[in-house]
């Protein structure tokens, strides 16, 4: 299911891609980080996915979990 009803439009689309690139990035560089922000929820995260990767996706859905759009979704 899409959180907001709706596919991105190219231009969001590329915002998202820059920020994911950028967190990818910022997580490489610092991997304690990385691993904090992976150690937070309930469910044990696979250790067969790379953490930086894996932070920079949690980061963009973040962002997109937490839009007035997804939000107030009807």
């Amino acid at each position: 299911q899409l959180a907001v009803c709706r596919s991105p439009h190219a231009d969001e689309a590329a915002i998202l891609l820059q920020i994911k690139q950028t967190a990818t990035k910022r997580f490489e560089a610092d991997k304690a980080a990385a691993e904090k922000l992976l150690a937070i929820g309930h469910s044990p995260r696979s250790n067969k996915l790379d953490a930086a990767e894996l932070a920079a996706w949690t980061t963009v859905t973040s962002l997109i979990l937490n839009l007035d759009e997804t939000i107030s979704k009807n």
